[in-house]
């Protein structure tokens, strides 16, 4: 008797024509997973992600245009590396 189960080949291969239905099959799961699209919960935690992101922006933006003057980096005492061989 001859099933799918025994088309396999030696090696554990597929056939040429079980590769196929496989990927007949993964392409009806995807396309049938793509069409229903997002859930609205999942679209709803997305848009709140966007507004406290949006949000933050504008916080920081807020607190710069408070102070006037760029952003600047502060370097540490000593960070001067000029006599790198001197301690």
């Amino acid at each position: 008797m001859h099933t799918d189960a025994q088309v396999r080949k030696a090696g554990g291969r597929l056939s040429r024509e079980d590769q196929r239905r496989l990927g007949d099959i993964l392409q009806r799961v995807y396309d049938e997973v793509i069409r229903q699209g997002v859930p609205d919960r999942f679209r709803d935690l997305l848009n709140e992600l966007g507004d406290t992101k949006h949000e933050s922006d504008e916080d920081k933006e807020a607190a710069r245009g408070q102070n006037d003057e760029p952003d600047r980096l502060v370097t540490a005492r000593g960070a001067d590396h000029s006599n790198k061989g001197s301690h």
